[in-house]
C-alpha cells in the first residue's frame, strides 16, 4: 500500500543520486512492504509474484514508469532484480519471484482491435487490452533453458531457449564434436504456458468482435478460462505471417502478458455521466409515471398495442435479472429470468427480443436454425489457435455470463442443441469434459427466446403446450411464457394500423425537417427513454444489491397466498395448478422489480408485479382444455384431464383384449367404448398414439389392431 503521508511524494527528488535498482529497492519499502513480506512468507509454493500498481509506480518514480511502456522487458529484469536484492530474512530467496505491474491508466488500455498496432510496437508497446477470453488451451510445458548431454562424452552443454524456435548446440563445449546429443529432462528448466484468446466483449463489438491472441507463462498460466472478463498487461509483438513457406509483408500483433486482471465477470462497467445519472435518478423515484412502464413503453415502441405490456415489462425484468444468492453449504438459487414468447408470424416476437439484446448491457443473440451445441455451450476444439492442440472455445451462454442470451426461432433449433441449454439454464454453469479438458464453465444468463407454432397459427381451442414443438422440459425452463397472436378487435387493428403509418412517416421527417414535427407527435412516437438512456439505466439496475423484503408482515403474506392459490382444490379431483417453480420465478420477479426502482427493500407492489406476470403467464401456458390452471400442461406436456383420459383408454383396451381369446382389440372398438364414456373420438384417437408412441403400454401388431402390454 503507498504511504498516506506526503513527506515522501516521490522517491526520485529524494535521492536522485541513486541507482534505478536502488530507487525500487526504496520504492517496494514504502509502498509494498507488506506485500513483499507476504510474497517472501508464501514463495515459491503459494505466491510467485509481487503485483505493483502503475498509479503508485507513477507517483513514485515517474520517469521508471514511463519507461516501463516503452521498456517492458528491461524495467522488469530492474524490478525483480530490486526483488531479489530486497532485504529479506536470510534463509529467504525469491531468485526467480515475478514483478508484474497492473492497473494501467486508461489512456493505456484498450479493447482488442481498438488501437495502431503500429505506433503502439513503436512508441510504448506495455499496453493493457480488456475482453473476454474466448479460448485456452491446455496449460504446457515450455522448456527455458535445454540442457543437452553429449554422446560421446557425457559434457553437458546448456543453451537458454526463446519464442523464437528451438535452438540446438553447434558443437560440444567439452569435445569439440557436433554431437550427437540427448536432452536431460532431468537438468532443463521448464515453466507452465498457455496461448489465450481475448475478444472484444459483445456489448462493445455488437456481433463476433475483433480477437488478440496471448501468451502467458508460469503463475500467470492456467489463471483463467474460457468466459472469464480480464484485463491483461504485458507487450503488444508482431509476428510476420506466412502463406505455405512464403513469408508476407503484414504481421500479426499479439501480447505476451506480464500480468492478468480478472474482473467480476457477471458485472459489465458503463459509463454513465453525472447529467444521466440524474435523468436516470428522476425517472427511477416517479417523475414519467411508474418507473417499470416507462422501461416498458421503450421497448420496441414500434410494436404497438396494450396487448404487448406484459411482454415488455417481462423483457425489462429479465434482462435487470434478480439476485442468485448462494448459501454457506454452497447451494446457489437462481436470480436469472427467463422468458418464451410464442406466437403466429409477424406478430412482432423477434422485434420485442432484438430490443432485449440491444438494450441489455451484455447480451449474445443466437439464431434456432444452424445453432449447434458448441456454440451455445462450450467446446473443445483444434484449429489454427492451438496449432492442432485441442482447446476450449466459449458458446454464447459463456460468453453472455452476467447478461442475456437472445434466441430467435427456437422451434427450429436442433433437438440436441435445445437439450444442451437446459444445465447452464437451471444450474447457472456447464460442466465441460471433452477431449482431456475439465472445465466448470458459469453461464449466468437469461433466456429471451421467440419461437412459432408447429401448424402456423395457433388454435385458441387447444393448449399452448401441444402447439409447440419443444418439449415440457425445457418449457418448464421458462419462467414466464406469453402468446403472441393476432387480435381480432377492430378498434385496436385500426389503432395499429394508423400507428404503423404515423409512425414511419415520423420518422421520415425527422430526418429531413425535424424542425417541422409537431411537438404532439413526438411525445406519440418516441420512446420515453431513449436507448443509450435505457441501457445504461438497466445496466445501473441489474448492479444494485440484492432488495430484501422488510415489510412487517409481506414475508409471510406472500408465502400464504401463494400456498392458498396452490391448495385451493386439493381436496377436490382436480389439477394442481402451479408448482414451487412457479413461487420462485415470482421471487426473481419481485426482486428485479425493486432493483429497477435502485430500491434495497421489495415492497408490496414489486410483489404484485411480479404477481401479474406470472399469472398471466399460467393463463397463456398453463391452462388445460377445460379452462383449468394445471401446472402439469408445462411441466410434463400432459394436461391432468388428458392423463385421466389415457388411463380410461388404457383401461377399455386392457379390458377387451382380456375378453379376447388372442388378447387383442380393434381401434374401432375401442374408440366406439371411448365415445359411449364421453371422450371425444379424435382425441381418443390421439391419445392411442401416445399411449403407443410414448407410453409404450400397448402396441399395434397389425393395421388397425391393438395389443395390451401392460403398464410399466
Amino acid at each position: 500500500m503507498p504511504p498516506t503521508d506526503n513527506t515522501n511524494p516521490t522517491i526520485e527528488t529524494e535521492a536522485e543520486e541513486l541507482t534505478l535498482t536502488e530507487k525500487l529497492i526504496r520504492f517496494y519499502r514504502y509502498y509494498y512492504k507488506e506485500d513483499t513480506g507476504t510474497l517472501a512468507q508464501r514463495y515459491p509454493n503459494e505466491q510467485r509474484s509481487l503485483e505493483i500498481s502503475y498509479g503508485d509506480l507513477h507517483q513514485a518514480l515517474p520517469d521508471v514508469a514511463e519507461d516501463w511502456l516503452s521498456e517492458p522487458d528491461q524495467m522488469r529484469e530492474y524490478a525483480e532484480e530490486a526483488l531479489r536484492q530486497y532485504d529479506l530474512p536470510a534463509d529467504v530467496s525469491l531468485s526467480r519471484a515475478h514483478v508484474r505491474l497492473v492497473e494501467l491508466q486508461d489512456e493505456h488500455t484498450y479493447y482488442p482491435g481498438g488501437f495502431s498496432p503500429t505506433q503502439i510496437h513503436e512508441e510504448q508497446p506495455y499496453v493493457g487490452i480488456t475482453g473476454e477470453i474466448v479460448a485456452s488451451s491446455d496449460v504446457d510445458p515450455r522448456v527455458t533453458e535445454t540442457a543437452f548431454e553429449c554422446q560421446r562424452c557425457g559434457t553437458m552443454t546448456y543453451i537458454p531457449q526463446t519464442d523464437s524456435g528451438f535452438q540446438e548446440p553447434h558443437e560440444c563445449q567439452g569435445c569439440e564434436r557436433q554431437g550427437p546429443f540427448h536432452v536431460n529432462f532431468d537438468q532443463s528448466n521448464f515453466i507452465d504456458s498457455q496461448k489465450l484468446r481475448l475478444s472484444e466483449p459483445p456489448e462493445v463489438a455488437g456481433g463476433e468482435g475483433q480477437t488478440i491472441d496471448v501468451y502467458v507463462e508460469d503463475d500467470l498460466a492456467g489463471t483463467v478460462t474460457a468466459g472469464d472478463r480480464v484485463t491483461i498487461n504485458g507487450r503488444l509483438c508482431l509476428e510476420q505471417r506466412t502463406s505455405g513457406n512464403a513469408k508476407k509483408s503484414t504481421f500479426e500483433p499479439y501480447l505476451k502478458g506480464h500480468s492478468i486482471e480478472i474482473h467480476d465477470s457477471d458485472r459489465t462497467s458503463i459509463e454513465v455521466t453525472p447529467e444521466e445519472r440524474q435523468e436516470i435518478n428522476a425517472i427511477v423515484d416517479g417523475e414519467y409515471g411508474d418507473p417499470l412502464e416507462v422501461a416498458a413503453g421503450s421497448i420496441a415502441p414500434g410494436v404497438f398495442g396494450e396487448q404487448y405490456d406484459p411482454h415488455k415489462r417481462a423483457i425489462v425484468l429479465a434482462v435487470v435479472g434478480g439476485e442468485w444468492a448462494e448459501g454457506k453449504d454452497g447451494s446457489v438459487e437462481r436470480g436469472s429470468i427467463n422468458v418464451l414468447l410464442v406466437g403466429d408470424p409477424s406478430t412482432g416476437k423477434s422485434a420485442l427480443i432484438n430490443q432485449a439484446q440491444s438494450n441489455s448491457p451484455r447480451s449474445v443473440g443466437v439464431s434456432g436454425k444452424g445453432a449447434r451445441e458448441a456454440g451455445i455451450t462450450a467446446s473443445a476444439v483444434r484449429d489454427d489457435f492451438s496449432d492442432g492442440e485441442w482447446t476450449l472455445k466459449a458458446g454464447a451462454f459463456v460468453k453472455a455470463n452476467g447478461g442475456i442470451v437472445r434466441i430467435d426461432e427456437l422451434d427450429d433449433m436442433p433437438s440436441d442443441v435445445r437439450a444442451a441449454m437446459l444445465e447452464p439454464m437451471a444450474n447457472g454453469k456447464i460442466n465441460v469434459s471433452k477431449a482431456g479438458i475439465n472445465a466448470e464453465l458459469q453461464t449466468r444468463v437469461g433466456v429471451i427466446a421467440a419461437a412459432n407454432p408447429k401448424y402456423g397459427r395457433f388454435d385458441p381451442f387447444e393448449p399452448v403446450v401441444e402447439q409447440v414443438d419443444l418439449g415440457s422440459t425445457l418449457i418448464s425452463r421458462f419462467d414466464l411464457g406469453f402468446t403472441v397472436t393476432e387480435t381480432d378487435d377492430v378498434e385496436t387493428v385500426y389503432e395499429v394500423a394508423h400507428n404503423i403509418v404515423g409512425r414511419r412517416e415520423h420518422k421520415k421527417r425527422l430526418d429531413v425537417a425535424p424542425g417541422t414535427v409537431d411537438p404532439e407527435e413526438t411525445d406519440k412516437y418516441d420512446p420515453p427513454v431513449e436507448s443509450d438512456l435505457l441501457r445504461k439505466w438497466l445496466a445501473l439496475a441489474s448492479e444494485q444489491p440484492s432488495p430484501v423484503i422488510e415489510q412487517e408482515g409481506l414475508q409471510e403474506r406472500i408465502a400464504e397466498e401463494f400456498a392458498d392459490f396452490k391448495t385451493k382444490h386439493m381436496d377436490e379431483d382436480a389439477p394442481v395448478p402451479a408448482t414451487w417453480r412457479d413461487l420462485e420465478a415470482q421471487m426473481r420477479l419481485a426482486e428485479a422489480a425493486a432493483k429497477l426502482e435502485f430500491s434495497e427493500t421489495i415492497e408490496e407492489r414489486h410483489v404484485r408485479t411480479a404477481l401479474s406476470l406470472t399469472m398471466r403467464s399460467m393463463r397463456d401456458f398453463g391452462m388445460n382444455e377445460d379452462g383449468e390452471f394445471d401446472a402439469d400442461v408445462r411441466e410434463s406436456g400432459t394436461s391432468k384431464p388428458q392423463r385421466d383420459n389415457i388411463t380410461t383408454i388404457e383401461d377399455i383396451v386392457q379390458e377387451l383384449c382380456q375378453e379376447s381369446d388372442e388378447n387383442e382389440t380393434t381401434v374401432e372398438d375401442v374408440l366406439d367404448v371411448a365415445e359411449d364414456q364421453g371422450i371425444d373420438r379424435a382425441k381418443a384417437e390421439k391419445y392411442i398414439r401416445k399411449i403407443k408412441e410414448e407410453i409404450g403400454s400397448m402396441y399395434e401388431p397389425s393395421d388397425g389392431r391393438l395389443k395390451w402390454l401392460g403398464r410399466a
